[in-house]
């Protein structure tokens, strides 16, 4: 983040609807992709490597526009179909709509675990084809439409970040406790600890090889964020005030920004959270006897870390990194319900593959 608290009410009505429509549906998904410990803790070493490389290529300025264009194209357009299809099948279905033939899909794997496939006759129908055709005129709208729309951009960015929540998982408590904190690591060293470590090694080399290596935005992560290089809906975006702008480090920017790794990475937590809610609801094994929920506090707790966050940013006039205070404060209140629970050493414990959740 890198504004005053005036985009706030926008970024967080984002932020919140996106984790939590995603983690109500990734509560229903019989295949979630699950994230283990040792994928957990290995996440932000891989990052870094990631960040480094898009730094560089900016730096450089090639053009990968093109390449991006096309790949997010797809992305887009898949995560907008997954995002949409749901509404709009409650749609069809209350319009009585009725199928326009079918089509054999008997080659798609439905679920790896079981083997199951998606059925030799699956009917076609208009709900779906408006479903495919929407979330692709946008995907497209998006991409080759001029890119200037910030609405449309985090739309965008909302679909993805929900079908992730969909589709992505963590295994357990511990899991999700190891992948905040080192994303937080990550987070504080490329926000704060890029900038002097960059000045340096620029001063070692001197001359015009040091000032390339400089971070335009005081950071590689801003660097990398606000790069026009790099124009995809990685980011919630919200326009800024001109006189907000021109004080700030990035004024050449026009836009305040939310990650969408800072909604992404507490919404796993989340999502977890909701899954051990309701195992301990049930009393059933791997959950405590609950005596209150999990799922709402944290949501609160991430809205509050939202807050803190974008106030640091006001007071410093410099961008921070949201998971400094995203991630104390979401871990914080799953940990404090545990313990007005009597449940610490249960939700420590929990573990879950994503397929024994109660989905009706």
């Amino acid at each position: 983040t890198n504004s005053p608290i005036s985009p706030l009410p926008y970024f967080g009505a984002l932020a919140l609807a996106s984790v939590f429509i995603g983690s109500k549906r990734g509560l229903k998904n019989r295949e979630v992709e699950m994230i283990s410990l040792s994928q957990g803790a290995s996440a932000p070493v891989f990052l870094s490597f990631s960040l480094l490389g898009l730094y560089g290529i900016q730096k450089l300025e090639i053009d990968l526009q093109t390449f991006l264009n096309g790949y997010f194209l797809l992305l887009e357009t898949v995560s907008g179909t997954i995002s949409l299809w749901l509404p709009l099948k409650a749609i069809g279905a209350a319009t009585g709509e009725k199928a326009l033939g079918t089509v054999d899909l008997s080659f798609v794997v439905k679920s790896e675990r079981t083997g199951e496939t998606l059925p030799a006759d699956q009917p076609v129908r208009p709900s779906a084809l408006l479903c495919l055709a929407v979330a692709a005129t946008l995907a497209y709208l998006d991409r080759y439409g001029g890119q200037d729309s910030f609405t449309l951009n985090n739309l965008e960015a909302s679909f993805l970040v929900t079908t992730w929540l969909e589709l992505l998982g963590v295994n357990s408590f511990r899991t999700a406790t190891a992948l905040l904190f080192g994303l937080l690591f990550y987070d504080v060293l490329w926000v704060f600890g890029s900038g002097p470590l960059l000045r340096a090694a620029a001063s070692a080399l001197g001359g015009e090889q040091g000032e390339a290596i400089l971070p335009k935005y005081g950071s590689v992560m801003a660097d990398v964020a606000m790069s026009p290089v790099l124009s995809t809906p990685t980011k919630f975006l919200f326009p800024r005030d001109a006189a907000v702008a021109a004080a700030a480090e990035s004024s050449s920017f026009d836009f305040s920004l939310l990650g969408l790794g800072d909604v992404l990475i507490p919404g796993l937590l989340i999502g977890l959270l909701l899954r051990f809610e309701g195992r301990a609801s049930k009393g059933s094994e791997g959950g405590g006897g609950g005596g209150g929920g999990y799922f709402a506090p944290a949501l609160f707790a991430y809205g509050a870390g939202l807050l803190v966050s974008f106030a640091a940013s006001f007071v410093s006039g410099k961008g921070q990194p949201a998971l400094l205070y995203l991630v104390p404060l979401t871990v914080g209140s799953a940990l404090l319900v545990g313990t007005k629970n009597k449940e610490v050493g249960e939700l420590w414990s929990f573990q879950t593959s994503g397929e024994d959740e109660e989905r009706d």
